[in-house]
């Protein structure tokens, strides 16, 4: 249900499904500039970013060790800035930027930095064209340039095109070729993480303080939720590794706390406890991941595609993350079509 503010941003949520499409219509296009800049042999591979594309690259660069033998990190774009000799090792060294908006002030002036390095090229994964301007190469998300600030399709989208990087390269075309329906799946996932998040923050007003978990692919995706309930609701949100919150944040988990788990078929035991363990201190708790409707431990809980891996399913698990932000943002009269303090690019003097 779209409600009289934040319109901008509920429809760019639902545009994500025809990003998805327009990826795959042009995935030959992609493959070949892959092929091209993957004809060399790398020493490292750095993904980088500023705020919600850092956390991009925290899942790409996982996303790419998961299926590649070349060694890959994420970085923010500002440490390359800064401090380029201790990240940038060995004699061939690949750097992602990952970028909606070309003219970022960090991004421009990371890349114009390592490229005073012997042996540094870069392969921008983008939503912007004009990201040809300082980079050898690019992919590029088509149909995604949002007129939103807060980043929603552009995010997912380029989350895609990391997952088509990492398997494309790695040789594993059947992965791709199973993601063929992603625009459709997109679209059921859609309807039912709105129809949840409302849910949700309806039977819980008194929530203030949201935790997001995740372990692997999903790390990267709990962090990008956290920043969503942050930019759209100015709600005060956490994002940590599933098994790292037991060492210290859960002490702040009582009936006010609602918990978001990523789940993947590799952690299902270990959530389930720990969801159990948060819901004993009064927390309310929500999971989604393959699993999700036969776990113990959750209040509430989305069965995500079965048929898709952790690797593949990594675009789809930030989606009710954005609905949680809109719907905070609702309840709090806040407009996230003009959210407090932020523009769709920072550009420094």
């Amino acid at each position: 249900m779209q409600k009289k503010n934040s319109q901008l941003t509920y429809q760019e949520i639902y545009a994500q499904a025809r990003s998805f499409e327009a990826i795959l219509e042009t995935l030959p296009q992609i493959e070949t500039t892959l092929d091209q800049v993957f004809s060399e042999p790398y020493d490292s591979l750095i993904f980088t970013g500023c705020g919600t594309s850092f956390y991009l690259a925290q899942t790409a660069s996982y996303l790419w060790r998961a299926l590649n033998d070349t060694p890959a990190i994420a970085v923010p774009c500002s440490e390359l800035l800064f401090f380029p000799e201790n990240y940038i090792k060995g004699n061939q060294t690949l750097v992602l930027p990952i970028t909606r908006k070309s003219c970022t002030t960090e991004v421009r002036q990371a890349m114009d930095r390592v490229h005073e390095i012997p042996g540094v090229s870069s392969l921008a994964i983008t939503c912007d064209a004009d990201s040809s301007h300082y980079n050898e190469n690019y992919i590029l998300a088509p149909e995604t340039a949002e007129d939103s600030v807060i980043m929603t399709r552009s995010f997912t989208s380029m989350i895609f095109l990391a997952e088509i990087l990492s398997m494309h390269v790695s040789g594993h075309e059947e992965m791709i070729n199973a993601m063929r329906d992603y625009p459709v799946e997109a679209e059921k996932l859609l309807k039912e993480c709105d129809g949840l998040a409302e849910k949700i923050l309806r039977e819980h007003p008194e929530a203030d303080l949201f935790v997001t978990l995740g372990q692997g692919a999903y790390y990267g995706i709990s962090n990008e939720c956290m920043n969503k309930m942050k930019e759209m609701g100015i709600a005060n949100s956490e994002a940590y590794y599933s098994m790292e919150y037991r060492h210290g944040p859960m002490s702040l988990v009582d009936e006010n706390t609602f918990l978001l788990l990523l789940s993947n078929e590799k952690t299902r035991k270990t959530d389930e406890d720990l969801m159990e363990q948060m819901r004993s201190f009064g927390g309310v708790t929500c999971g989604l991941g393959p699993d999700a409707d036969q776990m113990r431990g959750l209040d509430y809980a989305l069965k995500t595609p079965e048929t898709y891996s952790e690797l593949q399913a990594a675009a789809l698990m930030g989606l009710i993350g954005q609905f949680l932000g809109y719907y905070i943002s609702l309840r709090k009269d806040i407009d996230a079509d003009s959210p407090r303090h932020l523009s769709q690019a920072i550009v420094l003097k």
